[in-house]
């Protein structure tokens, strides 16, 4: 070939394929290599992870009875007390001021009258319906025996593809249930209980019937845990969150990073809408569909201010 004459049609192609192997070749071997990084910086996660869990376990004890029923119960109990009170001071003492662009309901204010038979069935709720429910519990994961070991901390894949179980089987139980409280011949005797806030506080999220709080409030956030005999370590963030969430949800404030609780206000304040955690079978049985009238009238708002 001379110098200066344009190649021919085949010969681009020739070297248009070429350049397209090689590209794809160093796409792939790039891929690899930063899988194969990744993959090392999860496993040196997951052995600092195993170390951490061992020594916790060499501290507190690994006694599966003591865990489920003593630890879970105990940590939820602190964890639940802690978030809610502090919700409860930033409402009744109106501090720190800049919140008040993140409350909800900003004109509502808590009864103090009603604190003490609030704080009295949360505790009826955590410590004789919530403990007694967690030893049968234990003991229903005993029998089966397939539960995995304590001290060997589960899988990244598997920790998340059971938490996005422990998500599905939740919306699924918490809508049904929640909807069945809501009959007319349940409601007056259990869940009316609840909505006596109708604009809730967080540590309205456990002022229910006993019944009530078992069915609608315990069995979705721990189904998961028995269908699937996940880890005792997935079980404890699972709850660690879905106690988290619930004290969002019922707070009155957009603060912590969970979908905002306007859904379940809503709820609160119509009592015939948005009964899912998520939403979804709200949408999909069509019980949603004031919230996002109100939704979009308020959005219309914003934008003409």
């Amino acid at each position: 070939m001379k110098t200066g004459q344009p190649l021919s049609k085949s010969s681009g192609d020739k070297w248009s394929f070429t350049y397209s192997v090689i590209t794809v070749l160093l796409v792939c071997t790039s891929l690899s290599s930063s899988w194969h990084y990744l993959k090392s910086g999860w496993d040196d996660i997951g052995m600092r992870m195993q170390h951490l869990w061992d020594q916790t376990l060499d501290w507190i004890g690994d006694d599966g009875f003591k865990l489920y029923v003593f630890g879970m119960n105990g940590w939820n109990i602190v964890l639940y007390w802690t978030v809610g009170l502090a919700f409860l001071f930033m409402e009744m003492s109106d501090w720190p001021k800049w919140l008040n662009r993140y409350k909800i309901q900003p004109t509502v204010s808590v009864d103090r009258k009603r604190l003490t038979s609030l704080i009295a069935l949360n505790l009826f709720n955590q410590f004789f319906v919530a403990v007694p429910f967690s030893i049968v519990g234990y003991y229903v994961l005993k029998f089966q025996g397939t539960s995995p070991p304590i001290r060997e901390l589960p899988t990244l894949m598997r920790l998340v593809v059971n938490l996005a179980i422990f998500v599905v089987l939740q919306e699924i139980f918490a809508y049904y249930t929640h909807r069945m409280f809501h009959h007319r011949l349940l409601y007056k005797w259990t869940h009316k209980v609840h909505h006596e806030w109708q604009a809730p506080i967080a540590l309205s999220a456990y002022y229910n019937h006993p019944l009530d709080h078992l069915i609608g409030n315990i069995l979705p956030s721990t189904v998961g845990a028995s269908l699937i005999n996940a880890h005792f370590f997935t079980t404890w963030i699972w709850l660690t969150w879905a106690t988290l969430r619930t004290l969002s949800d019922h707070s009155g404030y957009h603060v912590l990073t969970f979908p905002s609780p306007r859904r379940h206000d809503f709820h609160h304040l119509k009592f015939t809408e948005c009964f899912g955690v998520w939403g979804p079978l709200d949408y999909l049985h069509g019980t949603e569909k004031l919230f996002q009238k109100n939704l979009a009238s308020l959005k219309t708002e914003k934008k003409s201010q």
